[in-house]
């Protein structure tokens, strides 16, 4: 019986089930550190919400006040930083439970 073989990033050959192995197995290990990343920031942009009364996204709209102060642009730099931290953790969140979803159904042949 033929192995089927999975090219990976042009380095090396793996057979399909040792490339899904691996892929589950990392899927799985990854999780939750990229979860604990994702609450992190989400507590660091709730927390800049909570002192500014306002949203990223309304803050961005409206602009800086006038009379901003010297911390509030301090603030508002790290806080965009920590939403897109939050926005493509997320992204990365979903797509290894893709992967993981997608790994699980796989059953490759020997």
């Amino acid at each position: 019986m033929m192995k089927t073989t999975v090219n990976v990033l042009d380095i090396a050959e793996l057979p399909a089930q040792e490339m899904v192995s691996i892929l589950r197995q990392g899927s799985v290990l990854r999780l939750p550190h990229l979860e604990a990343r994702l609450q992190m920031a989400q507590e660091r942009v709730n927390r800049f919400e909570t002192t500014y009364a306002t949203t990223l996204d309304e803050l961005e709209a409206q602009g800086l006040p006038d009379g901003a102060d010297y911390q509030m642009h301090e603030d508002f730099i790290e806080w965009e930083y920590w939403h897109d931290v939050a926005t493509e953790t997320e992204d990365t969140i979903k797509n290894v439970k893709r992967i993981l979803s997608k790994a699980e159904e796989v059953r490759v042949p020997y």
